[in-house]
Formats: C-alpha cells, sequence, structure tokens
C-alpha cells in the first residue's frame, strides 16, 4: 500500500509541477482554489444553500471540481465532505465569496453545517 501511494505522490508531482513550472515562467495568474471540509448538521438548510450558491460559482469564473459528502480518512481524521472549486485567480475566489449573492447564500452554508473552508492559490510542490 505504501508503494502504491507513493507511486501515485510522485505521478501527482510530475504532472503538478511543470505546470507549476510554467506558470512562473510565463508570469500567468495561479489558480485559485476554495476547499472546504465539513459535516452537514441540516440537510433541508443546506439544499438551500447549494441551491442559493452554485449558479454563483460560474458567474464568477469557478467550477466545482470535487464535492464527496462521504469523504474516507485514510490518515487522520476528516469531516464527512470535501468540496473544492476552482477559480481563475485569487481575486476571482474573493470576488465570489464576498459577493452580495454569496454572502447571502453563506448563511444558509454556517447554519447547517460545522467545519472549514479556506481560499488559497494552487502552486506546485517546492524543490
Amino acid at each position: 500500500m505504501k508503494k502504491v501511494i507513493m507511486g501515485a505522490l510522485t505521478a501527482l508531482t510530475m504532472i503538478v509541477s511543470p505546470a507549476a513550472f510554467a506558470q512562473e515562467a510565463t508570469g500567468a495568474v495561479p489558480r485559485a482554489y476554495m476547499i472546504g471540509s465539513y459535516d452537514i448538521k441540516d440537510q433541508a438548510v443546506f439544499q438551500q444553500y447549494i441551491e442559493a450558491a452554485s449558479p454563483l460559482v460560474t458567474q464568477y469564473g469557478g467550477r466545482v471540481i470535487v464535492y464527496n459528502p462521504n469523504v474516507t480518512a485514510i490518515e487522520g481524521s476528516s469531516r464527512s465532505v470535501i468540496a473544492i472549486a476552482e477559480f481563475p485567480s485569487l481575486a476571482d475566489a474573493k470576488r465570489y465569496y464576498n459577493s452580495p449573492g454569496y454572502t447571502a447564500a453563506r448563511q444558509f452554508f454556517t447554519k447547517s453545517t460545522e467545519g472549514f473552508r479556506i481560499i488559497t492559490e494552487g502552486a506546485g510542490l517546492p524543490q
């Protein structure tokens, strides 16, 4: 199992690193990610969040690339849901998060979940 994980990490490094170097070489703006790990406490209220927030993601140039409500932790502990939305830039992700529409939708998220979310720029692995 350890060899499989190390092989997967090596392959991921080889795939991700050229993209990061290309961004540095061309001066391209790195993509940004809004990452959440949370438990849903109230499914009905969470559904209101999904209905209010989902259309806004594309409005700000984003797309949901991961949503899994049945996460299995392989190391440490985890919340039950992982969600990742990708945006063209950190500025776009922040505009989405701080927009009036998302500010209104966020109340449903706050009421229905427990966990965390972050916004970060994407980058390659350190050399």
